[in-house]
């Protein structure tokens, strides 16, 4: 029971709801009003209200059920209790945004009809939502569950059958939503694709960028006095590696240490001050997890 009270679980908790509120936010406030389909459960649910008058909240809530019951059959126990909080969540926060934009909007109403300042508004609030979710191991269900499956079953990457499945639902949106005397809009698809690119952007700069990290890698010969400033004025661990220059053939000591952005400025004058003649780079480091950056010290 302790472990569900402590305070990085309910951090990773709220994080998860607030993604899951963005995601609502951007399709109740700009997607849904204006009958765009970007694919997923949530395009699935604009084109049956569009066809059938169905209430897009319980539209999305009856696909996420159906694919959670599928999933854990298919794809097992784990990725299903992962998958189910946020499964139920979005559809009860697209239902309550979608009563409060009634309410803002009164009579039906679009609040926002210019439909390039939707996509690129509801894609990077889209894309933060579903990034902050992915951060935190979880899952807003819909096609990320066929993903898994066409994945498990059929060795399909995610990245084709990204497009495979969320593809079939934008262009039967294209056929379905578009003006009369039109075989299909055209523009749905095209706005669509944006959507997506801008989106997938954001998502990977959410989830892999957000430490902001930096790996520098360190050859000077006062390596022992740099990596006793850094143990002592950044608290970081250091890793040493022996390497041979390919020039000189001389046996060398590199020293890698991992540190935010900020940290970095201060090591950079740091080195420049132990040793002006010292080589370093540095890459970003994408993706950090461990003591000092996801859990304390």
């Amino acid at each position: 029971m302790k472990k569900f009270l402590t305070k990085e679980y309910l951090y990773d908790f709220f994080i998860i709801i607030l993604g899951n509120f963005l995601v609502a936010l951007s399709f109740s406030f700009f997607l849904d009003p204006n009958n765009i389909v970007i694919g997923g459960a949530t395009g699935a649910a604009t084109i049956l209200k569009y066809t059938l008058g169905l209430d897009t909240a319980l539209t999305v809530l009856i696909i996420n059920i159906v694919l959670l019951i599928i999933s854990y059959f298919l794809i097992g126990r784990e990725f299903f209790l992962k998958t189910l909080f946020s499964s139920l969540l979005l559809p009860l926060l697209i239902s309550l945004l979608n009563m409060l934009y009634g309410v803002i909007a009164k009579e039906g109403s679009v609040i926002i009809s210019e439909t390039t300042l939707v996509i690129v508004f509801s894609s990077i609030i889209m894309g933060i939502g579903i990034g902050l979710v992915m951060r935190k191991g979880g899952a807003t269900g819909g096609t990320e569950i066929p993903q898994k499956i066409l994945y498990k079953y059929f060795h399909i990457p995610y990245s084709v059958s990204l497009f495979l499945v969320d593809g079939i639902i934008i262009l039967l949106g294209a056929i379905f939503i578009k003006e009369e005397g039109q075989v299909m809009d055209v523009h749905m698809i095209l706005y669509a694709i944006i959507f997506m690119y801008i989106s997938g952007m954001v998502i990977d700069q959410i989830v892999f960028s957000g430490f902001n990290s930096r790996a520098v890698h360190i050859i000077s010969d006062k390596n022992d006095i740099i990596q006793e400033r850094i143990l002592k004025d950044f608290s970081r661990g250091v890793t040493r590696v022996e390497v041979v220059g390919g020039y000189t053939g001389d046996n060398k000591t590199k020293l890698i240490c991992i540190l935010s952005s900020s940290e970095f400025y201060k090591l950079k004058a740091l080195i420049e001050e132990v040793d002006p003649n010292a080589f370093f780079y540095v890459v970003r480091a994408n993706e950090v997890s461990g003591e000092g950056f996801t859990r304390k010290k």
